[in-house]
């Protein structure tokens, strides 16, 4: 299926906008046109997912042939050194199927491919520096990211030193969620408090300046759908 954006009226971009220069951060709901989302949330349940997170050394992307591998009591304590590494350090740990590195690569399925394409053409980046007022938004890495029970992102502000990153953003791809399965895209204010948290929506897109700080709070083991997104960053060149 071709990539299609909704139509979006001035006054919603002006609003995004607006809220964007007050407080860094926006939704656009209604991205994608609905056949387009359906399409994509039915082919983000296909993929094989790499689960990453991070050890003294660095990221680590772990395939999931080796997890399952590993025996029960080996994934437990792989588990618990994540855990235990949040405390204090930055940490995180969720699935990844890295569409922009694929499709760079030229190793992405047809539809990633195409969605990569897609959000690096004039259609979308166009519309990304309408809504953000930000003329030198130029390219738009993406990744698939899967957050299933227990997973989590810890404090940090997207800053990556060469990367030219203006924006991050967060496309939802899983419909229904609830508040308190978490999974919460919180931001952090000055106080040490949370200052505002976004809830996963359903084709709506989550812009936040960068860099500020923010997380995403453990998806609960109560949670009864996997928070699945497409995440990454709007640059400059």
């Amino acid at each position: 299926m071709k990539p299609a954006l909704a139509d979006h009226s001035p006054a919603t971009l002006a609003a995004v906008r607006s809220r964007l220069a007050a407080t860094g951060r926006a939704q656009l709901h209604g991205l994608l046109t609905e056949p387009y989302a359906d399409n994509l949330r039915v082919e983000a349940d296909r993929p094989d997912f790499n689960v990453v997170t991070r050890r003294s050394t660095g990221h680590v992307d772990l395939s999931a042939a080796w997890l399952h591998s590993l025996e029960p009591h080996q994934r437990q304590a792989l588990g618990q050194a994540v855990q235990t590494a949040a405390i204090h350090d930055f940490q995180y740990l969720f699935d990844n199927h890295p569409i922009y590195d694929m499709a760079e690569a030229g190793t992405a399925e047809p539809v990633w491919a195409d969605l990569v394409a897609f959000l690096n053409g004039e259609a979308f980046l166009g519309l990304m520096r309408e809504a953000t007022g930000e003329p030198r938004i130029a390219l738009a890495d993406a990744q698939l990211t899967r957050f299933r029970k227990g997973h989590f992102l810890t404090e940090h502000d997207d800053t990556a030193e060469g990367k030219n990153r203006l924006y991050a953003y967060v496309l939802g791809l899983t419909p229904g969620w609830r508040i308190d399965w978490g999974g919460l895209l919180a931001f952090h204010d000055a106080e040490g408090n949370v200052g505002e948290a976004f809830t996963p929506r359903f084709n709506t897109l989550n812009l936040l300046r960068v860099p500020a700080p923010h997380s995403v709070t453990q998806v609960a083991l109560s949670a009864g759908a996997d928070r699945v997104s497409v995440t990454g960053w709007l640059r400059g060149v």
